[in-house]
């Protein structure tokens, strides 16, 4: 076999007859696809593409994450501080908390620990890509309710729940940006079966109107089952240490945390993430400046003629027309294709920093004026 060969099947070409097989489930699962960044040789260039925060971390975050560098030759500790540290913020008791590498560890616990053949995932479609990953990994069946208005039906994914079922809700919504209205989030929570597992994932709460931002953690004592997930990625702008949690009810996160990875959240990016909490200046600063993106953009696009989903997150879904992101890409702005995130024809834009929106704005208007 030639070197090209070679790497050709470590990328993911079919194992050889004697070699080791995968799980048949991988068969189906599409790799995730990241979002690209601007060109190497556009120095002017934006990444708007991965939904990152582009107002950086809190000051108080990088220093208590360089204050932590010194004793990185240490495991980190039990995470007792920081299990305390975000109880305290969301008014709950430590052991309703569950730290994770991200938000996107909770999501894989969850399905590892209430999933397997014969049991089933209810998510609206198209879904947020991990949990349709993780879904498929753990063999369970994966019921896709189709999303009306851009979102999540809950009275049809109520409707489909039976025991022994996961229920995923991100709200707000990634990819559409929507998010469903606290009422009906009530009535799912009271319809479903008990033995269900309701996972609420609560990546972008922060960035929602007031009408709708209302947390499901205040719902623990609706669900046995509710975990809610959220991230220190977005707002607080930590995305590269990989911080988030979950928070439920004792007793179903006791068996997330029984097979959890020991010290799965470093030692750096929990000190970060506990500063980050103390900073409510800048978390304020973040949302302000993000809504304020967005709703240029989207008052861009209804003065353009664009169609576009009104957003509650840091990112718009907008439609393809006339090649506008590849005019975008030739000025250095990347942007995600839709078709990465199961909504072919549309891409989804990140809010960036005031200066980044002019830029993009300014590409818009010069093809559609």
């Amino acid at each position: 076999m030639s070197d090209d060969e070679s790497r050709r099947g470590f990328a993911g070409s079919a194992p050889e007859a004697d070699g080791p097989r995968p799980v048949p489930q991988l068969a189906a699962i599409a790799p995730y696809v990241m979002g690209k960044p601007p060109r190497r040789d556009e120095p002017q260039g934006a990444k708007l593409s991965s939904n990152e925060n582009p107002f950086g971390p809190s000051p108080l975050a990088i220093a208590a994450a360089v204050g932590a560098l010194t004793s990185v030759n240490r495991y980190p500790d039990d995470q007792g501080a920081l299990r305390a540290r975000i109880a305290a913020f969301h008014g709950v008791e430590p052991a309703n908390v569950i730290p994770g590498a991200g938000s996107d560890e909770i999501i894989h616990l969850v399905c590892a620990v209430y999933l397997e053949p014969g049991r089933r995932l209810i998510l609206g479609s198209p879904p947020y890509g991990i949990h349709r990953v993780a879904g498929q990994l753990s063999g369970a069946e994966l019921v896709r309710v189709p999303l009306v208005d851009w979102t999540h039906d809950l009275s049809s994914m109520a409707a489909e729940a039976r025991p022994g079922d996961v229920i995923a809700v991100t709200n707000p919504h990634n990819p559409t940006g929507t998010a469903v209205r606290p009422d009906d989030l009530r009535a799912l929570l009271a319809a479903v079966p008990r033995e269900c597992v309701v996972l609420v994932d609560e990546a972008y709460h922060e960035f929602m109107d007031d009408d709708v931002r209302v947390s499901a953690i205040g719902m623990l004592d609706l669900h046995p089952g509710l975990i809610v997930s959220r991230t220190f990625s977005k707002v607080y702008g930590l995305a590269g240490l990989r911080a988030g949690y979950g928070i439920g009810n004792p007793a179903t996160l006791e068996p997330l945390d029984r097979v959890r990875t020991p010290a799965n959240v470093n030692s750096v990016a929990m000190a970060a993430a506990m500063a980050a909490l103390d900073d409510t200046a800048h978390v304020g600063r973040t949302v302000t400046l993000t809504v304020e993106g967005r709703r240029r953009l989207e008052d861009a696009c209804a003065r353009l003629g664009l169609d576009h989903v009104r957003s509650q997150t840091n990112f718009v879904l907008v439609a393809d027309r006339d090649g506008w992101p590849e005019a975008l890409g030739r000025d250095g702005i990347s942007v995600r294709p839709g078709a990465n995130l199961g909504v072919p024809g549309w891409h989804r834009v990140t809010i960036g920093t005031p200066a980044e929106m002019d830029r993009l704005i300014a590409v818009l208007d010069l093809l559609f004026v």
